[in-house]
């Protein structure tokens, strides 16, 4: 909220005396957006104690716990072997179709993890909402990071993987940065979907089938060569195609990625984050009063 004092003409005081009421009128205006780039450094600490809360919630009573961490890929990675691999007879060249779907599916689980998350982050929090002033920005955050694990576990399978069977390439090292970019371009559809679940649940409803979908929308477990001119076209507008590219050029040796959908995700993922900043920005202000 933002307020002025206006002064109010007609007082019977003359210049040198001091009014006995003070008749100034304030007014308050409702503020049309809170969040700043500075805020995102004054959060830290918050981040920390949500995200570590998130991790601990999310398997609490719980019988495999943290073994669902395990189970999830592995069970993803069994059905893409019956639906791609024996079924589709999808070719992979000379790399082995288990590590070349686990790379792939490193990058989906995240993105589907934090998407869990971080959607329904201010409903599941409605009273840290409605009655701290705790940073909305804070709560999306912290999703993000609680949902590292499920790359990392993943990740972690897919590099294994592919040195045991002789295919990890030097430039896993850059590795870090594939994760930086995920991390990125995730946060911009988490922002506008959070926000916009705040006035429509009916976008929590949504997630489970839009995830499904396109965990075969992305090309997690097969090739963009293998498609079809209109089929590829569809795929390479994903703006995770272009991050599983670079992802396999960097874990896998030999693999010679496509660079379109590459260009494609890089400028999806500015539009997005920026999409995203807009317009949970814009919502942030109200979310108290609708929630």
């Amino acid at each position: 909220m933002t307020s002025s004092t206006l002064p109010v003409e007609g007082s019977p005081h003359g210049p040198d005396l001091a009014p006995l009421v003070d008749r100034r009128v304030r007014v308050i205006r409702p503020a049309k957006r809170r969040i700043t780039v500075r805020q995102l450094l004054g959060i830290g600490d918050v981040v920390r104690v949500l995200a570590a809360r998130d991790m601990k919630v999310k398997y609490k009573q719980s019988i495999l716990g943290p073994l669902w961490l395990v189970f999830q890929p592995l069970a993803l990675l069994a059905a893409f072997i019956i639906a791609f691999r024996s079924l589709g007879d999808v070719k992979t060249g000379n790399i082995p179709y288990a590590v070349f779907a686990l790379v792939g599916l490193s990058a989906w689980s995240y993105f589907q993890a934090a998407l869990t998350i971080c959607v329904p982050s201010m409903i599941s929090n409605i009273n840290l909402v409605r009655w701290t002033p705790v940073p909305r920005l804070a709560l999306l955050i912290s999703g993000l990071i609680s949902s590292l694990p499920s790359f990392g576990i993943t990740a972690a399978a897919a590099i294994i993987s592919a040195a045991v069977t002789g295919h990890l390439s030097a430039r896993v090292l850059l590795l870090p940065v594939s994760v930086v970019w995920l991390t990125v371009l995730t946060i911009g559809p988490a922002a506008i979907l959070a926000g916009l679940a705040v006035r429509f649940r009916d976008v929590i409803s949504l997630l489970p089938f839009l995830l499904q979908l396109g965990s075969f929308v992305a090309p997690v477990g097969y090739a963009l060569a293998g498609l079809s001119h209109t089929a590829r076209t569809i795929v390479e507008i994903n703006p995770l195609t272009g991050l599983m590219e670079v992802m396999r050029w960097t874990m896998l040796s030999g693999y010679r990625p496509d660079l379109t959908p590459i260009f494609i995700s890089a400028a999806l993922t500015v539009v997005l984050t920026g999409s995203g900043w807009y317009v949970f920005g814009r919502l942030e202000p109200t979310m108290a009063d609708v929630i």
